[in-house]
């Protein structure tokens, strides 16, 4: 079972999320495999929170420039979104930027992808929130053909791709994998089978947290299934788990950590990884005391 972290909730504003670079390095010297951002670009000033976003679409930095910058202050730790916003981009272009990084990362880009939950947020970076899943097939399919092919092309609902090159491409083969995030319904388990890489999910309270065992155990078995029914090999399809739990945005007050009971159970379900969310941080000292204490319970 890989262990990596997640970026931490957003500390109250105005003070800004510490630098994600200087998390990665840290993370990377105590020994974590990945470490992955979330990404909201822009946050509506009267449009309700939602679930831990309880005070509205947080004030996060961007992912793609945080983990540029970690790229060449690492070397080994995987570069993850957790998660992207596909909907809210050019496929074209972040097919390009993605390509970018991973080749000269070394082949250390993962990407997650979703849809978010804000319309506001959505329709303001040019996403069709309506119909922002049906988007995102498209999406992936352009990003794989412009990553696989020498003469990419698509032909999609949204997206139509002529013969076109990216160059530098991707080191790893097929390109990064995408790893679709959402509660896995039956829609999910057949998005992820049909045109993904894996399964990524968000554990938003301590008890999902206890119970994610099961749910890793039950992702494996419906994927497998799925997968097998499409045609495709269960080996294809990974799945990861962020540990995140019962911290909402701006919530300083100390963090409890997911019992070590729970993760050794979770490395006996065969999971493929699991991130531990750090809690709030003000400063660079308070995330490096954050990831020493989660590497001292997990790794």
């Amino acid at each position: 079972m890989k262990i990596g972290v997640t970026r931490p909730p957003t500390p109250p504003y105005p003070v800004p999320d510490v630098d994600g670079a200087l998390i990665a390095k840290h993370a990377e010297h105590l020994g974590f495999e990945s470490i992955f951002f979330g990404e909201h670009p822009v946050t509506p000033l009267d449009e309700p929170g939602y679930s831990v976003h309880a005070h509205g679409v947080p004030y996060f930095q961007d992912p793609l420039t945080t983990l540029a910058r970690a790229s060449g202050m690492t070397s080994r730790i995987m570069l993850g979104g957790g998660v992207f916003l596909l909907p809210e981009h050019n496929p074209v272009m972040f097919a390009k930027q993605l390509a970018n990084l991973d080749h000269y990362s070394g082949g250390r880009v993962i990407c997650g992808g979703g849809v978010g939950w804000s319309r506001l947020e959505c329709e303001l970076c040019g996403g069709d929130f309506d119909r922002r899943w049906a988007q995102t097939r498209d999406f992936v399919g352009v990003m794989k053909a412009l990553w696989t092919q020498e003469r990419a092309t698509y032909e999609g609902e949204f997206f139509t791709l002529p013969p076109t090159r990216v160059f530098p491409g991707p080191v790893q083969p097929g390109g990064p994998p995408v790893l679709l995030g959402g509660k896995l319904t039956d829609r999910m388990v057949h998005r992820v089978a049909e045109y993904a890489d894996g399964w990524i999910a968000v554990l938003l309270s301590d008890a999902a947290i206890e119970s994610a065992p099961a749910l890793a155990i039950e992702a494996e078995r419906r994927l497998s299934a799925e997968a097998r029914r499409i045609g495709r090999a269960p080996a294809d399809l990974s799945v990861t788990l962020i540990l995140r739990g019962d911290q909402v945005d701006g919530d300083t007050s100390p963090r409890r950590l997911p019992g070590r009971d729970v993760l050794l159970r979770l490395e006996d379900t065969g999971v493929d990884r699991i991130c531990i969310t750090l809690p709030t941080c003000l400063t660079e000292r308070d995330a490096e005391e954050a990831l020493e204490r989660i590497a001292e319970r997990a790794l």
